[in-house]
Order: structure tokens, then C-alpha cells, then sequence
């Protein structure tokens, strides 16, 4: 999904070029919340941002990180695609100076360890909306973004080898295994008809704020670590890795290149679902 630059922060014809480097509508999702997030508490158009502004942002964050509302590795990243959008504009770049100091990222995709998937869904087993959420992040390797824009019914086909949804952005459909299927279907058996697949009280199309708050919320209540939708879907990929899919099929599942789908190499979160498979912790998702 393309997004508008707004003239008072951004120039749209240099954003217009920016975005074109991206493959994934996710990725370009992410540079443009965090952009316009730097944007809004500075006050100020991205290209008029002083030293000053991001001494500031950076504080703001780090406390934020210190109360335990925002992970370093998310603080990086955020500098890190500040960084780079100042670098492709030309402006000053005020933003290189605190990456050093900052913890790197990792190298391996953040995930959910599977106990904690467990308690995660069992969260949400009186929410059917949430729960159906969770699980086309977790069985289908969706984005939250991806989900969001569902419409209803429209967007997903039934074919000889299982179910499909076509998603805006992706070259092939994206498969949904089974029982995930079958959880959608009783979502949508009983859901209101509106013009979005997930919706709130209001009946308005769901945000991405909206699905950070809901994990959030759905985290403390499972009582594990705050973890975010991307490191539920991340776990897709580890999974399908796990049990031997090749990297061409996990790529294809993810709608990621080959590249990109070695950071779901993840030994450790393999060697921790075998042990918990022999504690029969579910891998497949059933109807809470």
C-alpha cells in the first residue's frame, strides 16, 4: 500500500523516489510511520529539522525505552531508517551521529518463542477478532497492514490445493493452511458487514495503532514480554523453516525475496520448538 506524502513534512516528489527502493508494502509502511512520528513530535517538515530536533527525539525515545514502552532494537531502527531517508534527501544528517552509539540489530528476525504463542492465543480466546488476527499472522505470515486492508470475502479464492488471499502488493496469492481457514470462516460467519474485514466499535477499518495496542494489551494480559505483530508473523517464517521448507517457499509464503528470508534462520527458535513439541505445545491453531 503506497502512502500520500503530506506537503507540510515531507516533499512528495523526493518521498515518491524514497519508496520506490522497496519491495514490501510493509517496509515502506514502517519508514513512513517513523518519518511522519519524527515529523509530528518535532513539529517541524522533515528537510527543516535542526540538530536540536533530533537531540530532543532521541530523548524522548530513550525514556520511552527505559520505561520499557519501546525495545532497542525498535530505537535503532528507527534511526537507522531516519538515517538513511535524510541520507537519499541530501539534508543534514543529524541522525548518523546516535546509530553508533545505539545497540545493532540483530541479525535474525525477532519472534515469539512458541510457550509464549500458547499463552498469547490463549489470551485472546474470548476475542474472536483478535484471535483470527493472530493467527493469520502466525499461520499465513501476513502483515498487520496486509490484514487491515481486507475486505471481506472478495479478497480470498478456494482453489484444487486450498484456500487463498490475494493481497494487494504481492505478485502470488498467499496461502492460508487449513485451520486457519477455518478459524477466518467462523470469524466471518458471524461478523457484521462493513466495508473492512476487521473493524472497531465504530465499525471503521482497523490502523496499525490499532493492532500495536491490541498486542500490547493482549501481551500483558498473557503476562509475557510486550511483543509486537511483526514478531508474531516472523514466526511464520521460522516455522516453516523449521519443518523444512526451502527458501523459495518461505519467501513466496512471506511475499519476501530469497534474500531477505535468511534472517528466518533462526537455529535457536528451532531447536526450542522441537522441545516443545515434545511438551505437546500446538504448532497448529485451533477454534479457542
Amino acid at each position: 500500500m503506497s502512502q500520500n506524502a503530506e506537503p507540510e513534512f515531507v516533499n512528495p516528489e523526493i518521498w515518491d523516489l524514497f519508496r520506490k527502493r522497496f519491495r514490501s508494502p510493509s517496509t515502506e509502511a514502517s519508514y513512513w510511520s517513523d518519518i511522519m512520528e519524527f515529523c509530528r513530535i518535532t513539529g517541524r517538515c522533515f528537510a527543516e529539522a535542526d540538530r536540536g530536533d533530533v537531540k530532543r527525539y532521541y530523548e524522548l525515545m530513550s525514556r520511552r525505552t527505559e520505561r520499557g514502552q519501546l525495545s532497542p532494537r525498535t530505537l535503532t531502527k528507527k534511526f537507522r531508517e531516519l538515517h538513511s531517508f535524510a541520507e537519499f534527501s541530501q539534508t543534514e544528517d543529524f541522525f548518523y551521529p546516535y546509530l553508533k552509539n545505539l545497540p545493532r540489530e540483530s541479525g535474525l528476525a525477532k519472534c515469539v518463542p512458541v510457550e509464549e504463542m500458547d499463552a498469547l492465543l490463549r489470551a485472546a480466546s474470548e476475542e474472536q477478532a483478535a484471535y483470527t488476527i493472530l493467527t493469520l499472522l502466525y499461520r499465513t505470515g501476513m502483515t498487520s497492514t496486509e490484514i487491515i486492508a481486507l475486505d471481506g470475502p472478495e479478497d480470498f479464492a478456494i482453489y484444487e490445493d486450498g484456500c487463498y488471499a490475494v493481497l494487494s502488493g504481492r505478485e502470488e496469492p498467499c496461502f492460508i493452511p487449513e485451520d486457519a481457514w477455518n478459524i477466518l470462516m467462523e470469524y466471518m460467519d458471524q461478523r457484521e458487514v462493513h466495508e473492512s474485514l476487521f473493524y472497531n466499535r465504530s465499525g471503521r477499518r482497523l490502523n496499525t495503532m490499532y493492532i500495536s495496542r491490541m498486542m500490547k494489551r493482549l501481551c500483558g494480559k498473557a503476562g509475557i514480554p510486550p511483543y509486537s505483530a511483526e514478531a508474531v508473523r516472523n514466526c511464520c517464517a521460522f516455522n516453516l523453516f523449521s519443518y523444512g521448507a526451502s527458501a523459495g517457499q518461505t519467501a513466496a509464503q512471506m511475499g519476501r525475496t530469497e534474500q531477505q528470508i535468511r534472517r528466518y534462520k533462526g537455529l535457536s527458535y528451532r531447536n526450542n520448538l522441537r522441545r516443545k513439541a515434545n511438551e505437546l505445545v500446538k504448532v497448529r491453531i485451533e477454534k479457542p
